[in-house]
């Protein structure tokens, strides 16, 4: 392979060629690509490194794509910070390389920066199209750049009656709720109160590196939706509680540090989960069933969509011109 060129599409690229309201549908594909069967994950799922000094962590993951014809590898790693950031950093490892599954020869390199946040929040907001109360108004927890994604596809998926933003530092929430002003005909609130956004809104998005519950038990009424896309961002109480609870993959969500220290303190089971969301998406499952529900989504991302994602963005760059070159 000396001298040969590998295509690279950038995050920016990747921002240029990919529609956020496109992007909701093809999320929701991959989704039914799943209860079909047509995706192969790797076992383990992921293969994880956790350094503590310095701070330090890495995840790659792998899937292999049947109706694409392709394989993914996905290679995440980033340094933490003391107040839990760094998973978004510009300089964090985001890459997605794409291998042809009938040749095993590389087609691409992507950089996922940009598409991540979008995938993130577009699972969501598929789940919420099957799963939100009536009259939904969405409260989100956090300014960053998942949070934006959120916004902007959210407003696209659902007939919001308004939105609430709330995060610890006043010039993110601020920036956020400028950015979409001119750009979403929904009421936008920016607010230092948590409790603000729980009073106000029935549908919300927590998108933290938080390491302690934002969401307290009493402050959830009949009707809501929580989808919580970090760790420990929903005080444990809540899962008893809740009338359904939604996870894109056991296999991964049982394994993330707040749902095994529930499970391990005999606070959650197996048997509490309603269904995986790609059941939900198909018909199989059916999604909210009383206007009174009180409905937990706790999405830990699936790989599938990531290469998926990065496939599309691939060939977008490449059909508009827009690749780059990596000598290998």
């Amino acid at each position: 392979m000396s001298g040969r060129k590998l295509p690279f599409v950038s995050a920016s690229v990747c921002e240029a060629v990919l529609d956020p309201g496109d992007v909701i549908n093809r999320i929701e594909e991959v989704f039914h690509w799943h209860a079909e069967g047509s995706i192969i994950a790797a076992k383990p799922s992921a293969m994880r490194i956790h350094c503590d000094v310095p701070a330090f962590k890495s995840h790659t993951k792998s899937v292999v794509v049947t109706p694409l014809s392709i394989v993914g590898i996905r290679i995440v790693g980033y340094c933490v910070h003391p107040d839990g950031s760094g998973p978004s950093a510009p300089n964090s490892t985001r890459l997605v390389l794409l291998i042809d599954l009938h040749t095993g020869e590389p087609i691409a390199l992507i950089d996922e920066h940009y598409n991540y946040t979008l995938r993130t929040a577009a699972a969501v907001a598929v789940a919420a199209k099957h799963l939100a109360p009536e009259n939904p108004c969405l409260g989100i927890v956090g300014a960053g750049g998942v949070a934006k994604a959120v916004l902007g596809i959210f407003a696209k998926a659902l007939p919001l009656g308004g939105v609430v933003v709330a995060s610890r530092r006043p010039e993110s929430r601020d920036s956020l709720v400028r950015h979409f002003r001119d750009k979403i005909n929904v009421p936008l609130e920016a607010t230092n109160s948590i409790e603000q956004v729980l009073a106000y809104c029935n549908l919300i998005v927590t998108a933290t590196t938080t390491k302690s519950p934002l969401v307290l038990a009493h402050q959830v009424r009949p009707g809501m939706l929580l989808c919580a896309l970090g760790s420990f961002e929903l005080e444990p109480e809540i899962y008893s509680q809740a009338d359904k609870l939604f996870v894109d993959d056991w296999s991964q969500t049982e394994s993330a540090s707040d749902i095994a220290s529930m499970i391990k303190n005999g606070l959650l089971s197996r048997d509490d989960l309603t269904a995986e969301l790609a059941d939900v998406v198909t018909g199989r499952v059916e999604g909210r069933s009383s206007p009174a529900e009180i409905i937990i989504v706790r999405t830990e991302g699936l790989a599938s969509q990531d290469i998926a994602l990065s496939h599309w963005a691939f060939t977008e760059a490449s059909r508009r011109g827009l690749l780059q070159y990596l000598i290998t």
